[in-house]
């Protein structure tokens, strides 16, 4: 810079040697006021609101991990060893109680076949020798229990609230304006410009983290419902399946048998059965032609029509009738179905020498058949009474009431019978 008033290069306030004499210096300008304080910072925005908070966990699936079989007697159990979302259940299941032991049972031989009695009076009919009893069979071992119902899955717990988010902090105060530069002496120099405003503080920092979202929804808890219990065979390995979903879970379990129990012991071979005996005597007589009973009054009997034989032992027929030939105690049965066009109640008995045997009258009253017109009393009997040689056994009929206008049949297809059979064993 040239200086007017020495006429040489200034390098600063101070200047080389005046060519010039220098002029008087004015009086000092006065001092610049202190610029003003910079305005203050503006507050930080605050923050954003935090994420939702997860769902808390709720247990939603149920696997069957294991199954095992466990000894006889021991309790069953369920072990859950899933966390979270998924529940993992191992099933122990214990197997049936073995079977007990069957019990020995005596197998006897068959008797021998009774001889054929020698020709001449026709001898008796030997009887078979009883056969020695079966042993009974073991009795199965009992079903297992049931496993158990499975465990209630846990209902997940329930997320935690976010902290709530502080507010921004105020911004920092800008700092004093820089003093103002001192005029040169002189003449008076004008009044010093104003210092310039303080910059602008800096932006507050970013508020934290807003409070965390409210709690999800809790998730549905799954559910466990005892399906089938299906018996398996003994030894087999017991099982459970999941014949529902994983949320509702239907759990079927195959359960083994027990053990079969031991075979029984094999009883002792009985004895030798006794010689074949046979009944001393037999005979018997059916109807094979419809027959029509004239009844003419109440409680008058009317002998029933026998024309056909059966094996005779010991007894002639005759007469619609059967003869012993035999003293002894004597087996009778009977049985004789009656058609009637009215409804009305039979008397049927069995006759010794024509008188009626008591203990064998039977009374039934004739009902009309699901197709109309027709009325059927079905009647058997069966006694043991005592016999002398040569008495003769026959059947008879009778009505209770007056029988006048109805029409009385026996079909010929056996429905009249009449056996005798001697009770007392003959050995040949």
């Amino acid at each position: 810079m040239l200086n007017l008033f020495n006429n040489r290069c200034c390098c600063s306030r101070k200047c080389c040697a005046p060519i010039f004499p220098r002029p008087p210096v004015g009086a000092t300008g006065p001092m610049g006021p202190v610029g003003p304080t910079g305005p203050t910072g503006p507050t930080g925005p605050t923050g954003p609101t935090g994420a939702t908070g997860p769902t808390g966990p709720t247990t939603t699936a149920i696997n069957v991990l294991t199954t095992s079989t466990l000894p006889a007697g021991d309790q069953a159990s369920v072990v859950q060893s899933g966390v979270g979302s998924t529940a993992e259940l191992s099933f122990f299941i214990p197997q049936g109680a073995t079977g007990p032991t069957g019990p020995t049972g005596p197998t006897g031989p068959t008797g021998a076949q009774g001889a054929t009695g020698a020709t001449g009076p026709q001898g008796v009919q030997g009887i078979q020798g009883a056969a020695g009893a079966t042993g009974p069979t073991g009795d199965a071992g009992a079903t297992g229990p049931t496993g158990p119902q499975g465990v209630q899955g846990i209902q997940g717990a329930t997320g935690a609230t976010g902290p709530t988010g502080d507010a921004g902090a105020t911004g920092a105060t800008g700092p004093q304006g820089v003093q103002g530069i001192q005029g040169a002496t002189g003449a008076t120099g004008p009044t010093g410009d104003a210092g310039a405003t303080g910059p602008t503080g800096p932006t507050g920092p970013t508020g934290p983290t807003g409070p965390t979202g409210p709690t999800g929804p809790t998730g549905a808890a799954a559910t466990i419902t005892a399906g089938t219990a299906t018996a398996l065979a003994a030894g087999a390995q017991p099982t459970v399946t999941n014949s529902g979903s994983n949320s509702a879970a239907v759990f079927d379990f195959g359960i083994p048998a027990g053990a079969t129990g031991a075979t029984g012991a094999t009883g002792a071979t009985g004895a030798t059965g006794a010689t074949g005996m046979g009944l001393a005597a037999y005979g018997g007589l059916y109807n094979n032609a419809t027959q029509t009973p004239t009844l003419t009054a109440a409680n008058t009997f009317v002998q029933v029509e026998l024309n056909t034989e059966m094996p005779l032992l010991n007894t002639t027929t005759s007469a619609n009738a059967i003869t012993v030939e035999q003293a002894g105690d004597y087996e009778i049965n009977f049985h004789v179905q009656v058609n009637s066009t009215q409804e009305l109640t039979f008397n049927v008995v069995a006759r010794n020498n024509t008188t009626n045997i008591d203990s064998s009258l039977v009374a039934k009253t004739a009902l009309e058949t699901a197709t109309g017109g027709t009325f059927v009393a079905d009647t058997m009997a069966s006694v043991i009474v005592t016999l002398a040689a040569n008495d003769v056994i026959d059947l008879a009929l009778a009505a209770t009431t007056d029988p006048s206008g109805a029409t009385v049949t026996i079909l010929g297809n056996g429905d009249a019978t009449l056996s005798v059979k001697k009770l007392t064993e003959t050995t040949i």
